[in-house]
C-alpha cells in the first residue's frame, strides 16, 4: 500500500463502491416517493436501507440474487492481503512480514470481516439484528484507529495528508454509527457513501502527492512546506464539495431516468407534521434490519 498503485487501487475501489451504493440508495428511495395515485394501482414502497445491494444489471436471476458485492469485498481484501503478504516477507533475520505491511493488512480486515457477515446474513443465517450495520462501523473504527498510529517518521505532507484521511474515516464512523440506530434513514446512508467517496479521491489525490508521475516543478510537492500544507488542505475542502456536488448530480440524473407516468413526491418535507409522520413510519417499520438487497 505504501506505493503509488498501492494508494490508486483502493481510490478507485472506494470510489466504485460509493457510486454503487448511492445508485441504489438513490433508485430505492424515488420508488419510495411515488405519488398517491400511484399507490392506488400497486403496493406502495417504503425505502429500506442496506449495506450493500443486489446487481439487478446481471442476466441470470441467480446472479441477480446472489451477494455479488459481499463476494466481490471478499476477493479484493483477500489479493490485497495476499499482496502484502508477499510483498512484506522477509526471511531474515527470521521469517516476518514488515511492519508497514501488516499495518495495511490490518486496515482493510475490518471490511473482509463484514462481507462475510453480509454473506451470512444473505443466506439467513440467525445473527442478531443489524450486524451489517455494526460492522461497516467495526470496518471503518478498524481503518480509523491504524491510519491514526500510522503517522509515524513522515515528512509533513505525507503526514498532513494521512491526518485529512484519518478525519474522513472519522466522519465514515460517525455516519455507520448513526446508521445503526436508524439503518433506513435515506440521508445516513448518503453521508455513508459520500465519506467513502472522500476517502477514494484523496487516496487518488495521496498517490500523485507522495509519487509523482513527473519531474515538472510544477507538480512536485515540497516535503516540508507550509505552503504545501495549505494547498493540500485547500485541495481536500474542494474534494468535499465536489464530491458533494457529483451525488447531487447522480440524484438528479436517477431521477430523471425513472418513468414520466411516476412523480416524486418533492413537497414530503415542507412541513414539521409531515416531516414527524414520516420518522414514524420509519421507526414503526416491522420489516427485517439485516436487509441485504
Amino acid at each position: 500500500m505504501g506505493t503509488w498503485i498501492g494508494h490508486i487501487a483502493p481510490g478507485i475501489f472506494f470510489v466504485l463502491f460509493a457510486l454503487w451504493w448511492h445508485v441504489n440508495n438513490c433508485i430505492k428511495y424515488l420508488n419510495s416517493l411515488v405519488n398517491e395515485t400511484d399507490v392506488q394501482t400497486k403496493p406502495s414502497v417504503k425505502f429500506r436501507g442496506s449495506t450493500t445491494y443486489s446487481c439487478y444489471c446481471l442476466p441470470s436471476k441467480t446472479l441477480r440474487q446472489a451477494p455479488i458485492e459481499s463476494i466481490l469485498k471478499v476477493l479484493i481484501t483477500t489479493i490485497h492481503f495476499s499482496i502484502e503478504l508477499i510483498t512484506g516477507y522477509d526471511s531474515q533475520p527470521r521469517p516476518h512480514i514488515g511492519d508497514e505491511n501488516a499495518h495495511h493488512t490490518a486496515m482493510l480486515f475490518g471490511f473482509f470481516l463484514g462481507a462475510w457477515i453480509e454473506i451470512l446474513v444473505h443466506f439467513k443465517v440467525p445473527l442478531p439484528k443489524r450486524i451489517t450495520q455494526v460492522m461497516g462501523f467495526l470496518a471503518f473504527a478498524i481503518e480509523g484507529v491504524m491510519m491514526v498510529f500510522h503517522l509515524h517518521a513522515r515528512n509533513m505532507i505525507d503526514a498532513h495528508i494521512h491526518q485529512l484521511l484519518g478525519l474522513t474515516i472519522i466522519c465514515s464512523m460517525i455516519s455507520a454509527l448513526a446508521e445503526c440506530y436508524s439503518p433506513h434513514n435515506f440521508w445516513l446512508i448518503v453521508s455513508r457513501s459520500y465519506f467513502a467517496l472522500i476517502q477514494g479521491t484523496w487516496f487518488i489525490q495521496a498517490a500523485f502527492v507522495l509519487w509523482p508521475k513527473t519531474t515538472n516543478p510544477l507538480f512536485v510537492w515540497e516535503t516540508e512546506s507550509h505552503r504545501s500544507v495549505s494547498l493540500l488542505t485547500m485541495s481536500y475542502a474542494y474534494h468535499l464539495a465536489g464530491n458533494a456536488f457529483l451525488l447531487i448530480i447522480i440524484y438528479l440524473l436517477v431521477t430523471m431516468s425513472f418513468p414520466s407516468r411516476i412523480q416524486i413526491k418533492t413537497n414530503e418535507i415542507d412541513n414539521d407534521d409531515e416531516l414527524t409522520t414520516d420518522y414514524k413510519l420509519i421507526l414503526n417499520l416491522n420489516d427485517e434490519d439485516n436487509c441485504i438487497q
